[in-house]
């Protein structure tokens, strides 16, 4: 968790046109083993293609983070609802948004967005969304191999503090400055996992 967390809340703060981080935390909560909470300035009515894709990178940078930390064979399935959010985002951008040359400014209805669409244009659509995720995956990929050690660094501060919030967050990735308050688990990391914060930089195995 702490690694993946991590990874949604490093390309978060660093990729322009994300909402602003609200908070980051390990804790569990219902299904979800940890969350980071993105929360826009002000009401928002609409979103900029550069808001958009930058929604797409923040999903990748969980299963980005995994690959990068475990390698593709320790990769888990915690990033299935991230991947499911990026596919809708980028499946919306061209059948409903016209954010594809290739489609066109043309509105297709329908849950996967290929209602009255012919055989060769919703393989046209599938075509254009995997390029959009391809791209979000390199875009997130890039950003977490540039910021490798602030990406250790947040990781290892959410063991020790389990939440932080959105200005903890940007001060440790931006400043490398950890909070200025008492750490909760100072031997054993966030439920008595100390292995991500010994081993993770050297490719180990732990639970994230």
């Amino acid at each position: 968790t702490a690694y993946h967390e991590a990874g949604h809340a490093l390309v978060a703060v660093l990729t322009d046109g994300a909402m602003p981080i609200h908070k980051a935390t390990i804790m569990p909560r219902g299904q979800a083993l940890g969350m980071v909470t993105m929360l826009p300035d002000g009401d928002q009515t609409s979103q900029s293609f550069k808001e958009m894709k930058a929604m797409m990178d923040v999903s990748m940078g969980g299963r980005v983070a995994e690959e990068l930390i475990f390698g593709r064979e320790d990769t888990t399935s915690g990033a299935m609802s991230d991947i499911v959010n990026a596919t809708r985002i980028a499946r919306n951008m061209v059948t409903k948004y016209g954010f594809s040359e290739e489609i066109g400014l043309v509105n297709y209805g329908g849950q996967t967005g290929e209602e009255h669409a012919s055989e060769v244009t919703r393989n046209k659509i599938d075509s254009e969304v995997k390029k959009l995720t391809d791209a979000s995956y390199k875009r997130a990929k890039d950003l977490l191999s540039k910021y490798q050690r602030q990406h250790h660094l947040l990781a290892k501060t959410l063991l020790e503090y389990e939440t932080l919030t959105g200005d903890e967050v940007r001060e440790l990735i931006k400043k490398g400055t950890k909070p200025k308050r008492p750490v909760i688990n100072k031997e054993d990391g966030a439920r008595g996992n100390l292995e991500v914060i010994k081993r993770g930089s050297g490719g180990g195995k732990s639970r994230l």
